[in-house]
């Protein structure tokens, strides 16, 4: 069997990773992406390998080696600008650097360009930060598919509570702020030094003078506006209330009846996922939009 034959070198191949990674660690003081990295390429080895030895032990054909090295693939597509960090070349001036400096040195400079301070370390440091944060996200993209949401940092952090009770949830139609006009659940963004779920039980209490009950965190949403805002919050779910329901200066509450929630009136991107986290489902989604359009969007369910 080809996968016999691969699993022993594929194996002493993950070591000699490991093994370089060992070496790495005494050049932590230049920074940790390139000892990361390695360990990064071990772990897609030891999927690999993994693979090879299930297609042994049920003594499969060789044909599911296609399946295990696209699955490889894919991994080291996801993971590109964690693994390919090193460079050959400086750089600043394009000179060759010596392995040292490809291997250990996260700054990727040669000798001649190495700054040579610690506070000179430090801003360079502080700078390729920038680029990789600035390079992981677009300032203004078109599409989900366009940002590393992996790496991407709201400007703000909101959260939003449903209530459901007698097959009803509690909406507003919202008065201030964001979304103003609209249909909606309440909630609002999280105050510094305050957890998420403070804030959700805060924030019904402010719009509605309901105190949710049995709060269940039930996903996550991602926001990029091309106005530049952008935004992410935290869904939650609860089963119960207390207290008497007003209307605010914020939002005016109202009971809905589940099967009938009036989707045409709330923004765009709740009829993709609130379904799903109605039926179970813990929904992550990232969405694009420009005003109110929904210009991109993806919605994952587990």
């Amino acid at each position: 069997m080809i996968a016999l034959k691969l699993s022993q070198p594929l194996y002493y191949l993950m070591m000699a990773v490991l093994i370089a990674n060992l070496t790495q660690r005494k050049h932590v003081k230049h920074g940790n992406r390139k000892r990361l990295a390695t360990l990064w390429v071990a772990g897609v080895l030891l999927f690999l390998q993994v693979e090879l030895v299930l297609i042994q032990h049920f003594e499969l054909s060789d044909i599911f080696l296609i399946p295990s090295f696209i699955f490889a693939l894919a991994l080291l597509y996801l993971l590109r600008t964690k693994i390919f960090v090193f460079k050959i070349k400086c750089e600043n001036c394009n000179e060759k650097m010596n392995f040292t400096k490809i291997a250990y040195w996260d700054n990727n400079l040669c000798d001649s360009c190495q700054p040579e301070t610690e506070e000179e370390i430090k801003a360079a440091a502080e700078k390729e930060a920038a680029e990789a944060k600035e390079e992981a996200f677009t300032d203004n993209p078109d599409t989900v598919q366009e940002v590393d949401w992996d790496a991407w940092e709201p400007k703000e952090t909101a959260v939003i509570t449903y209530i459901f009770k007698d097959d009803k949830v509690l909406l507003i139609n919202k008065k201030t702020g964001l979304g103003a006009g609209k249909v909606n659940a309440p909630g609002g963004r999280v105050e510094l030094a305050e957890m998420p779920i403070e804030a959700a039980v805060r924030e019904v209490q402010e719009e509605t003078g309901l105190t949710p009950l049995n709060l269940k965190e039930v996903g996550q949403l991602s926001f990029i506006f091309k106005d530049g805002y952008s935004l992410k919050g935290i869904v939650y779910f609860a089963d119960d209330c207390t207290g008497d329901m007003v209307e605010t200066d914020e939002a005016d509450p109202f009971w809905q009846a589940v099967d009938e929630i009036p989707y045409n009136k709330m923004w765009a991107d709740d009829e993709l996922w609130l379904p799903l986290a109605i039926s179970g489902k813990y929904i992550k989604g990232h969405f694009i939009f420009d005003g109110d359009k929904m210009l991109s969007q993806e919605v994952e369910e587990s």
